[in-house]
This record gives C-alpha cells, sequence and structure tokens, in this order.
C-alpha cells in the first residue's frame, strides 16, 4: 500500500530537481550573456556614432543588464561626448553621464549585419548646448548626410521602434549670436510615451524644469519653475503636433493650452491660445517665484486675476508669430495671514502685442493699475514702444506709499525697516538712447515727488539719515528743491534751489 506514495514522492523531487536545474540555468545565463555580448555591444556602438555623425564622439564604457528592465534588456552608454567639429571646433554638443536603450533580449541575437530594434531611449545627468553663431548656422546639425541611393548601405547597427523615452536631470542652454537670444532650462526631468511606428499618434508627456531668459543683455526671467503634463496629438507627416489634455503652470500659475505648431519647411507656423483656469487673484502672485511670494497657502485673496493670450503666425529668419496677451483684475485684494495689513482695491488693465509679426512692433500697454493700503490709494498707466530697437517709455503716476507698510503687506526680507511717506504725482516721456547719451532736451518730465519722516540706516552709513521733509518738482527744463530738512549724526542740512538743463 506504501508504493504509490513513494512512486509519487520521487516524481515531485524529479520535478523540483529540474525545476531548479532551469531556473538555475536561466540564472546563469541572464548573468553571463552581458559578459558574452560585451564585444559586440561596444562594436555596435562605435560603429553607429561612426556612421551617423560627423563630430568627435566618446565614451567610457557600455554595460549590458538582463535584470534593470526584465524583460527587456537595458544597454547603457557611460559618459558620453559629443564635441563638434567646424565651424563649432572645440565646443561641447552634449555630454552625459548615461544614455540608456531597452530592447527586446532576442534583439542580442541577430547577425552582425543586422539592425538591432530599440524600445526606449534614457538620457540622465547630461547636458546639451545649442548655439547658433552670426551667420545662422547651428551646431547641432552633425548628421551625417545620406549617401546617393545607387552606393547607399544600411551600416547602422540600431533601428528605432521608440515607444517611450526619459530625460532625467538634463541642463539644456541655447544661445542665438546672430539675435542675442539667451535661454537656458536646467533641472529637465520629461518623459513620454507613444506608439512612434504610426503616423499619427498620440504623445502622454510629463515635463518639469526651470526656465531662463536673456535678451539684448537683459534678463527677463530668471530660474522660473515651468511644468507641464499634456497629451500631444502627433502628425508626423505633416510634422504637426497639437494640445489636448493638458496642464501646465509657470511657478504656481496654472496655464491650459490649444491650438498646434506645425514645422513648414525652414519656419515654424503657430496656431495657440491660452489661459487660467482659474480666475483666483492668487494667480497673480503665483506668477512670482516661490521665494518672492511667500506660502500661498496662508493666503487670503478676493477678486480675479485672469490671464489669457493667442499666439498665431509664422516664426521665420524675418517674422515672428503675432500675439496678443492680456492680464486683468477688477476689485482684487489680498493679505497674508501672518501680516497684519492688506492690499485693497486691486485693479489693472494690461496687455503686450505685436500686431505685424515684426518684432519691433511689440507693445507693452498698462492702461491701469491702481491699489489702495490702509487710506494710501497710488495708480499708474503707461506703455512701452520700440522694446528691441530704442524702448520709448511713457508713464504717469499719483499717489501715496506709507514705505512702513510694505514690511506689513508683503513677506518681503528687509536688513532695515523702511520709514517715511512718499507721495508722486508725477508723468514721464522718453527713450533709453537719450537717456544714455545725456540729451536731456528729449526727456519730458513733469510733476511733484515729496518724502516727510523718511529714515534710513545701514552699513554703508556711518549714521542713520533722517529726512523730516523734502519736495522736489520738475519739468522738461528745470528741477526744482522746494525744500530739504535732514539730519545725521548731530548734523542738520537744509537746502533749498533749482536745476537747469
Amino acid at each position: 500500500m506504501d508504493k504509490p506514495k513513494k512512486k509519487k514522492t520521487s516524481l515531485t523531487k524529479k520535478i523540483l530537481k529540474w525545476l531548479f536545474a532551469v531556473v538555475l540555468v536561466l540564472l546563469i545565463a541572464l548573468i553571463s550573456i552581458p559578459y558574452l555580448f560585451k564585444d559586440k555591444i561596444v562594436a555596435m556602438v562605435s560603429n553607429t556614432i561612426n556612421n551617423s555623425v560627423n563630430a568627435t564622439v566618446t565614451f567610457k564604457d557600455t554595460d549590458l543588464s538582463l535584470f534593470k528592465s526584465f524583460p527587456l534588456a537595458n544597454l547603457t552608454v557611460k559618459e558620453l561626448v559629443v564635441v563638434n567639429k567646424e565651424p563649432f571646433l572645440g565646443d561641447t554638443l552634449l555630454n552625459t553621464k548615461e544614455l540608456s536603450f531597452k530592447l527586446k533580449i532576442t534583439e542580442l541575437f541577430k547577425k552582425a549585419n543586422e539592425a538591432v530594434e530599440i524600445k526606449s531611449i534614457a538620457i540622465k545627468n547630461g547636458q546639451l548646448n545649442i548655439i547658433f553663431n552670426k551667420e545662422n548656422i547651428g551646431n547641432y546639425d552633425i548628421a551625417i548626410k545620406e549617401k546617393t541611393v545607387n552606393n547607399q548601405e544600411d551600416t547602422n547597427s540600431f533601428s528605432f521602434n521608440i515607444q517611450e523615452y526619459q530625460l532625467e536631470n538634463i541642463n539644456f542652454k541655447y544661445l542665438d549670436k546672430s539675435s542675442n537670444i539667451k535661454l537656458e532650462l536646467d533641472s529637465i526631468y520629461h518623459s513620454g510615451k507613444g506608439n512612434f511606428a504610426k503616423d499619427i499618434l498620440d504623445l502622454d508627456t510629463k515635463t518639469t524644469a526651470k526656465l531662463s531668459l536673456d535678451f539684448e543683455n537683459v534678463n527677463y526671467f530668471q530660474n522660473v519653475s515651468i511644468g507641464l503634463d499634456a497629451v500631444l496629438g502627433i502628425d508626423l507627416k505633416n510634422s504637426k503636433y497639437s494640445f489636448k489634455e493638458n496642464t501646465g503652470t509657470i511657478n504656481q500659475l496654472p496655464l491650459e493650452f490649444n491650438g498646434f505648431i506645425q514645422l513648414i519647411d525652414e519656419n515654424q507656423l503657430y496656431d495657440i491660445n491660452f489661459k487660467t483656469p482659474t480666475s483666483s487673484f492668487k494667480n497673480l502672485l503665483a506668477l512670482l517665484p516661490k521665494q518672492y511670494s511667500g506660502n500661498l497657502k496662508t493666503i487670503k485673496t478676493a477678486g480675479n486675476f485672469d490671464l489669457s493670450g493667442v499666439i498665431k503666425g509664422t516664426l521665420s529668419e524675418e517674422t515672428i508669430p503675432t500675439f496678443d496677451i492680456d492680464f486683468s483684475s477688477k476689485n482684487a485684494m489680498f493679505k497674508y495671514d501672518d501680516l497684519p495689513k492688506s492690499v485693497e482695491k486691486i485693479n489693472i488693465n494690461s496687455k503686450i502685442s505685436n500686431k505685424t509679426g515684426f518684432l519691433k512692433d511689440t507693445y507693452l500697454t498698462v492702461n491701469k493699475l491702481t491699489f489702495t493700503i490702509d487710506q494710501d490709494d497710488f495708480s499708474a498707466s503707461g506703455n512701452v514702444s520700440n522694446l528691441t530697437t530704442n524702448p520709448r517709455i511713457n508713464v504717469a503716476a499719483k499717489g501715496t506709499i506709507n514705505l512702513e507698510n510694505i514690511g506689513k503687506v508683503y513677506p518681503v526680507s528687509l536688513k532695515k525697516e523702511l520709514a517715511g511717506i512718499l507721495k508722486a504725482d508725477i508723468t514721464s516721456n522718453f527713450d533709453m538712447n537719450s537717456v544714455e547719451k545725456g540729451n536731456y532736451q528729449n526727456i519730458k518730465n513733469e510733476g511733484v515727488i515729496s518724502v516727510n519722516n523718511f529714515k534710513y540706516e545701514g552699513d554703508d552709513v556711518a549714521n542713520p539719515f533722517f529726512i523730516n521733509q523734502t519736495s522736489i518738482t520738475f519739468n522738461t527744463n528745470t528741477i526744482t528743491l522746494n525744500k530739504f530738512d535732514a539730519k545725521t549724526g548731530g548734523s542738520d542740512i537744509s537746502i533749498t534751489g533749482n536745476l537747469d538743463n
């Protein structure tokens, strides 16, 4: 009666031994295959580089793992550096600590003359530098031109059937020496998933980065946090990229996009509109970097802030897309919970626009800016034209500001508290060339500025400086110091007079 049990036990042991042996063989194979294919992998990478780019390319090592992305194999090229040849001799186009590819394990067993198909790409800890010289030639155009059909041979070791890609901690620098534009995107984290085997596909992307922008040696953005989670509709045949589901942010300001960008020959066609999904006045403060906006969770707001815009037209060597961007608020207010005072009656009506497609015809207009702190009202209006040639500024301001209240309504960090009452009723119309060259006859100023009970003390002065009262009246020809009553240390200062042009 015990024989069947013994046979069953014996069979179970054999099956377990067989399974253990299979698993052991597979494990040994998974560990040993990368070493067996080491020389082949190095040859594949070198062959692809040499037959694809006209640049000096070096890499330290390659690594093949069958565990990291199982059931796919993971191929990593370490410390890859791409250095330009003429006319950018010696400039580094790309350097990265890791460039990784994922592929089916079966691809490793292909013959030497067969291309290995790549499923995904990842770049980690890298720097990409795009430069256009004064002749408008870009350093990124390093691809070797295709051979004629009669002599063409497929000598690349890789083919691409990408379904996902990833950028992790990448820094991007763009410099256009012809237009003096400098753009930097630091700490880029970006991923995308889509079936690039199709001509029309949806690409699911997630992006965060920090943006800096300089134009004509003037800084417009510095380390501004940006983000975009979007589904992009891609039409590869027509080089058209459309915004579908998306949520974008500039610092903490949310934005929604619609429209498309299309590449046409050497130009780019834009048809994009955007807006804030909500109208909370907190959106305005969210435009400021976090170190300046304070903790937005501790702020009470009322009223609205709306931002919307349209960008439409062709970006070419001669033109830019036309645009019309509006931002406005009506009877808004804000107060930080940990500060004693609030800013009330905030009204904003402003826009930046370009209706011609020529960069010089860009205008910034502030039709209305008003606010009240305590019982002190302040208002301003103005416009800036000729932004890229000789900026012309026309501004008017009227109101009262108690300097002591600045730190009571806004989380600004001051080494010494400000004190004093500033009153102004001024208009000014000037162009920057006249200011720089001292052509004061072209500067049209008129109005009165007064300061009372002003106090300043700091490391740059030996004693605290007090202004009991001062008043200045000015126009284009004359600046009149009506009164200047001040004190520093044990000295009293009292001056009156005028200065003619």
